[in-house]
């Protein structure tokens, strides 16, 4: 009876010391094909327990703050689901895009698990170029570059006065609307000064197209000693 006793507590306690947390999903990359720039991807991974311990999501991570992440429950029971509810906002992004999310959990061989979500940014209002690189000018050098806005989309896009973030630069459109099809261009000026290392900034400008509220190019340059 008691060596009876002793081989239990022995088999029970060994099962106890192997018991473990395993997750699993059949889905871990999700390609949403091709969107149009402002579109909002939604997307739900399930995954599961399938080992025979409790497993924890001790914290969900996002590889930039334009993909939100939710788990249904931080607590998943053996043989239980949960899911990963994702929502990536597409409206600062254009072509291929690529993010990621990653769990933080107890399973001893799986501690950090990644869920992937792809696919194509399609642009219908943008500027080209989308930045501009002037290289190295001189102190004192006043320079002028052109930018087309084109509108691939739809509708007639209204366009506001472009902003500058540096006093040293300055722009303008040929016309404030924007048929489909068509393009404004847009004027930046760039006077340097004569005690800078660097010129650099970003040129604004607010629309009236809910998809993209503001478009935005930066600029910089190197300056001559």
């Amino acid at each position: 009876m008691r060596f009876g006793l002793v081989l239990f507590s022995l088999l029970f306690a060994a099962t106890t010391l192997w018991a473990a947390p395993q997750i699993t999903a059949e889905e871990r990359v999700f390609d949403f094909g091709e969107v149009l720039q402002g579109d909002t991807v939604e997307h739900v991974f399930l995954f599961k327990n399938s080992g025979d311990d409790m497993l924890r999501i001790e914290s969900v991570h996002s590889s930039c703050g334009c993909t939100a992440a939710l788990v249904s429950a931080r607590q998943v029971a053996p043989g239980d689901r949960g899911e990963l509810r994702i929502t990536f906002d597409s409206s600062d992004f254009r072509n291929a895009v690529h993010k990621t999310i990653t769990l933080q959990t107890n399973d001893p061989d799986k501690a950090t698990y990644l869920f992937e979500v792809k696919g194509i940014v399609k642009e219908e209002l943008y500027m080209v170029p989308a930045r501009l690189r002037l290289g190295v000018l001189a102190p004192g050098a006043e320079i002028e570059k052109q930018v087309e806005i084109k509108n691939d989309s739809s509708a007639a896009i209204q366009l506001k006065a472009p902003q500058s973030t540096n006093a040293h630069v300055s722009a303008s459109l040929d016309r404030t609307t924007i048929k489909p099809g068509e393009r404004a261009l847009l004027s930046v000026r760039i006077r340097v000064p004569q005690d800078a290392r660097r010129v650099s900034g970003y040129v604004t400008l607010e629309t009236d197209y809910i998809k993209v509220p503001r478009l935005r190019m930066s600029l910089s340059a190197r300056v001559s000693p």
